[in-house]
């Protein structure tokens, strides 16, 4: 599902965020990026959405190099990659319904299939009552939750998290981990950059620890790592 090869990204003002990182997750893992502020995560994370581009090497989606795809191509790559953001990224002024729609509107699908699909989201995350909510009515978590039904509207093959849960009390952190394991267990490949040590500790996936723009650990039923902060 993803091959990064000896990736570096090096931005305009000269900080060096990967320094050749080199990683593969199959599809249907479920796998924790986690290490110190600054680390790179966010980084790694913003390439795998090509919200970046690396400044050497190759990273790979589905047998894909997105770091060779053309502008025109984008928008079929982001079909395939659910996104869900620490600041949610809602539209306040829309409800619920719309938010979730929001791409599919865009696609042009077709009413009855864009309803049915915005229904089984919304349904999944426990949100369908709240369709003609706006954003601003709902608590952090509800809000939160409306960001994973928008990522998974399409059924991507791959789901990435950045601190999905850096907004959220640890009550309804857990409540959004319960629901990403979820959206797994239907085949989605999700990788999470996460500072929870808690529910990284408990839930004994994967885990990558990045440090200084390196992976410098891979455990395959990991804990947060020593050290790390």
């Amino acid at each position: 599902m993803i091959s990064i090869q000896q990736v570096t990204k090096v931005y305009p003002n000269g900080v060096r965020a990967l320094s050749g990182l080199n990683l593969d997750v199959k599809q249907g893992e479920f796998v924790f990026v986690v290490g110190p502020s600054g680390s790179g995560k966010s980084t790694l994370m913003k390439l795998l959405y090509r919200a970046e581009l690396p400044t050497t090497g190759t990273v790979e989606i589905g047998g894909v190099d997105i770091t060779r795809m053309r502008a025109a191509n984008l928008p079929n790559l982001r079909q395939r990659i659910g996104v869900v953001f620490q600041d949610y990224k809602l539209l306040n002024e829309r409800t619920v319904y719309d938010n979730v729609s929001f791409a599919l509107k865009i696609l042009g699908i077709a009413k009855s299939e864009m309803h049915h699909r915005v229904r089984s989201s919304l349904d999944l995350v426990g949100l369908r009552d709240f369709s003609d909510a706006l954003p601003t009515e709902l608590s952090g978590g509800q809000q939160q939750r409306v960001c994973l039904a928008r990522a998974i509207v399409n059924t991507p093959p791959l789901l990435v998290a950045d601190e999905p849960t850096g907004n959220l009390d640890p009550e309804t952190s857990w409540e959004i981990m319960r629901l990403l394991t979820k959206i797994n267990l239907h085949g989605t490949t999700v990788v999470v950059a996460t500072h929870n040590k808690l529910v990284v500790d408990n839930m004994r996936r994967r885990v990558l620890t990045i440090d200084g723009g390196r992976l410098v650990q891979d455990q395959a039923r990991g804990v947060y790592s020593v050290g790390v902060n």
